[in-house]
């Protein structure tokens, strides 16, 4: 899985404490912005060509299903069940269920991320000390300086090893992107 997929995903999330923000204040279209945040995250489960996709379709169904009557069979109630409460209640459901897709999705992927910039931490530090990084690195053809970059950090005999590591726990892409993310970072 990609950095940009990642990052995408951790948006997604980073949204759930403002719907339950809704359901606390007891707002009437919690369970419409639950359905709707629902089909965001399916959208970018299908962009990114992810079968999640059809995880957080069937959750979205469920809520669907709920809105229109049917009282999901895992739910149990106290009182009386008014269409409220079995709206209120599916939503919430649905909601716990896709927070923790998305938490197990990307919870492998984030780990290799992390290492990934430790590593690339550590090979700017070493590329800085031996100078093979460029003065000017924020000017011209960003990409092709990466790529040059890239290309003499992978030759040096000390930094080879650990651009092939890299390059193996996250991919050359996204290896790019960290070792560009850590360029900034220099003093």
């Amino acid at each position: 899985m990609h950095i940009v997929t990642i990052e995408a995903l951790k948006r997604e999330l980073l949204r759930v404490p403002k719907l339950v923000d809704r359901l606390e204040q007891r707002d009437p279209n919690f369970p419409e912005a639950v359905k709707s945040w629902l089909s965001q995250l399916e959208t970018i489960f299908v962009n990114y060509r992810m079968s999640e996709a059809a995880d957080v379709a069937a959750l979205r169904a469920e809520l669907i299903a709920s809105e229109r009557g049917v009282v999901p069979a895992s739910l149990d109630f106290r009182g009386r069940k008014t269409s409220r409460k079995v709206k209120e209640a599916t939503a919430t459901d649905v909601l716990m269920r896709a927070e923790q897709l998305i938490s197990g999705t990307i919870r492998v992927p984030m780990e290799h991320i992390q290492e990934g910039e430790r590593i690339a931490r550590q090979i700017v530090a070493l590329a800085k000390r031996k100078d093979l990084i460029p003065v000017s690195h924020g000017e011209g053809n960003h990409t092709a300086m990466l790529n040059s970059l890239w290309q003499a950090l992978d030759a040096d005999p000390e930094l080879g090893n650990a651009t092939t590591h890299l390059a193996g726990l996250v991919g050359k892409y996204d290896a790019l992107i960290l070792l560009d993310r850590m360029l900034p970072e220099l003093p």
